[in-house]
């Protein structure tokens, strides 16, 4: 097909779309494109480039090349097909206006200087008759159109200044911000100026949102307010931020700057906290998480732990029937458990009142306790967790324990009460979690207190009377899992002339091979116990599984690089270093939740500090796209600055039909690492795979509560 055929053709098209393009510019309010047609629109800064390349050259060619001019029908082939693509794009723009809010004056320059350049081109064709001052003249005055035309798209696109001279990039001041200044105008603003304000400011507002005042801020954009979502949901500003990038509504837009892990932490705790406008950095406690981010963040002081010295030695209140153990090295907390009620003496527990003020957790399981004892034990007032299981006193006798104001946990197994009674007791009680089984009772008898009582984690045993057959589950008498210097396990079965046997490789323990359970053991390693009960005529009981970690190491400082998820915040960095473990329930709020970052985090020590090994707890259900941690990483540095890769532990994918529950990830240390400041990335799966059917694709969360350091 020869050029003059070919031109014939485009010209034919002209004449039908250019007539399109005025009716569609005319009646763009009314234009309501489906899907398919709005897709078609996001092709329109795909294509622009060609007509202006092409508009830029034919001006040239119209103002100095016309005494050296093509054969007419490669001109009229040059303007055809310029003015098909400048057709095409001014209609693939009117396509897109449809899709975002843009500044209406803008947008109508462009829509219309854009119309211009297209009905130009096209009359362009038939003016080649014309004489050479005239074509100059009509060069000039398409280019000056093309020129403001594509210049108004680049301010819809890149803002007004589009073509300022740039400044230099503001970033998060690594000093102290100016204690006159608020959080918003040190931080906040050079955060939103340098990676948001292009797209939403007096002259761009894509979305009807502005990002260059408080007042605009506050305002939020067409669907309302961006800094508050409904209940249980993110705000539109952080829920853009957080969004995977390859999200068409993943703000920044992908190919724009990228806000930085810290930047995403400086707005997350800002928009968490209030994002209140007015507050200073002096208004913030010392170590509250944002302050220590935009404020301090070459020093390490977020959840900071003195490690205590010259605590006494707790041997003299040790006894074969009683062990005391500092929770961790460094700390001034004591956990204490008695064995064998059989040998019970109350000078032991009298022993302990010395101490009393650092005991958080006593375990009284199975000893023939008087209201005598309990006296003693309620002078205990900052115990966190109390074991009183099968002691023999009476729910009425209880009632001085909700005196301990700092209680967590109380276990009150085998003994005896009625619903009354139970109500009664848990009246104005502090505790938030509860332990309890009854022996004529049954689980859903307590019902009605369990609703009663919402506050309160109920955990409800088996009643022997309803099973004859299977046995109950046997209980393992140890309230700690980490092991600092040693635990000694004690188990317990509550139905008479069971065998309890167990493992601790992490295998099942079975009937014949597995150890008997005569007496209290001692664990000082990483050890994951399952136990289990038989009986000649019965059906063994289900396994009961505690996984113990060895923990050495405390960090005298941790700060949380990337923000957890706003519905799985657990405690903040504090998760990851209070001993306070979630096990099998992941609604609890001790659990870190990562999906659309990896979990970042940093620790200090005060002297440089030889690490062996560090250990994660994570929780796994992947019928929740909660998938086990991909790798873990870990960078070491002596000045908080400068930091050297130590380690990549990479992980297996899971498989489906994979165990769930916590499981411990390990990751060794090479031999000598030794260094003050310690970074960790956890990283999360980005795609799950293509077994996950609705989810395949999408990053899997992570869920962790717990480091060990050796």
């Amino acid at each position: 097909m020869n050029e003059k055929k070919i031109h014939q053709i485009l010209e034919m098209v002209l004449w039908v779309i250019n007539p399109l393009l005025i009716v569609l510019a005319f009646y763009n309010q009314e234009l309501k494109p489906g899907l398919f047609m709005l897709w078609m629109g996001k092709f329109h800064p795909l294509v622009l480039h060609f007509p202006i390349v092409f508009g830029i050259v034919i001006a040239i060619y119209l103002l100095f090349f016309q005494l050296r001019r093509l054969p007419l029908d490669t001109e009229k082939l040059i303007l055809a097909s310029n003015g098909v693509f400048a057709t095409v794009v001014a209609i693939l723009g009117l396509l897109l206006s449809k899709q975002n809010s843009y500044d209406n004056d803008l947008l109508n320059w462009h829509k219309w200087g854009g119309i211009a350049i297209a009905i130009l081109s096209w009359s362009i064709l038939y003016l080649l008759d014309l004489q050479v001052k005239q074509k100059k003249y009509l060069a000039i005055c398409f280019f000056i159109v093309l020129m403001v035309a594509t210049h108004k798209g680049a301010q819809l696109t890149h803002g007004v200044n589009a073509l300022g001279f740039p400044q230099a990039a503001s970033t998060v001041s690594e000093q102290n911000p100016g204690e006159s200044k608020t959080i918003y105008v040190a931080t906040i603003a050079p955060i939103l100026d340098q990676k948001c304000v292009s797209c939403h400011n007096a002259d761009k507002a894509k979305g009807g949102l502005r990002l260059d005042s408080p007042e605009y801020i506050q305002k939020g954009g067409k669907d309302g307010s961006i800094l508050k979502g409904d209940a249980g949901q993110l705000g539109k500003l952080l829920e853009r931020i957080h969004l995977p990038l390859t999200d068409e509504k993943h703000m920044p837009p992908d190919g724009k700057e990228q806000l930085t892990k810290t930047e995403l932490s400086i707005l997350s705790n800002w928009i968490n906290s209030g994002s209140n406008f007015q507050n200073k950095i002096t208004d913030l406690p010392s170590t509250d998480s944002l302050a220590l981010l935009i404020g301090q963040p070459k020093k390490i002081l977020v959840e900071k732990f003195e490690p205590k010295h010259n605590l006494p030695d707790l041997k003299e209140y040790n006894s074969n029937y009683c062990t005391t153990n500092y929770l961790f090295h460094g700390t001034d907390e004591v956990e204490v458990n008695f064995f064998q009620g059989t040998f019970y003496k109350r000078d032991n527990l009298k022993k302990l009142s010395s101490i009393k003020s650092n005991i958080i957790s006593l375990n009284m399981s199975g000893m023939p306790l008087t209201n005598d004892d309990l006296d003693i034990i309620v002078g205990f007032k900052n115990l966190q967790r109390l074991n009183l299981n099968n002691t023999n006193l009476g729910i009425d006798a209880l009632q001085d324990v909700k005196s301990l104001k700092k209680l967590r946990l109380l276990s009150i197994c085998g003994i005896e009460f009625n619903n009354a009674a139970l109500d009664k007791f848990l009246a104005n009680a502090k505790f938030t979690e509860l332990n309890v089984w009854t022996k004529d009772g049954t689980p859903k008898d307590l019902e009605p207190i369990i609703k009663k009582y919402p506050n309160i984690i109920f955990n409800v045993g088996d009643n022997l009377k309803t099973t004859f057959v299977k046995i109950s589950k046997p209980t393992i008498e140890q309230d700690s899992l980490i092991i600092s210097d040693h635990l000694d396990i004690k188990l317990k079965a509550l139905l008479k002339g069971v065998v309890i046997r167990y493992t601790t490789d992490g295998t099942d323990p079975d009937s014949l091979k597995s150890s008997v359970y005569e007496k209290p053991f001692r664990i000082k390693e990483n050890t994951t116990l399952k136990i289990k009960a038989f009986r000649d005529g019965w059906t063994g009981s289900e396994i009961v599984k505690k996984t113990f970690y060895k923990s050495e190491i405390h960090p005298d400082s941790i700060l949380l690089l990337t923000q957890p998820d706003i519905k799985h915040p657990g405690h903040g960095a504090k998760t990851l270093i209070d001993y306070d473990l979630g096990e099998s329930n992941k609604y609890t709020d001790k659990w870190l939740g990562y999906k659309d970052t990896g979990l970042d985090f940093l620790i200090g020590f005060k002297e440089p500090r030889l690490l062996k090994s560090a250990y994660f707890n994570a929780f796994i259900e992947l019928g929740a796209a909660i998938f086990p941690i991909a790798s873990i990483t870990v960078q070491g540095s002596n000045d908080g600055v400068t930091y050297k890769k130590i380690v990549q532990t990479k992980f297996p994918p899971a498989i489906q039909g994979a165990a769930q529950g916590p499981q411990t990830f390990t990751c060794p240390f090479p031999e000598g690492t030794t260094y003050k400041f310690y970074k960790f990335n956890v990283a999360n799966l980005k795609r799950q795979p293509s077994w996950r059917k609705d989810n395949k694709g999408k990053p899997a969360w992570i869920y962790v509560d717990e480091l060990f350091l050796n």
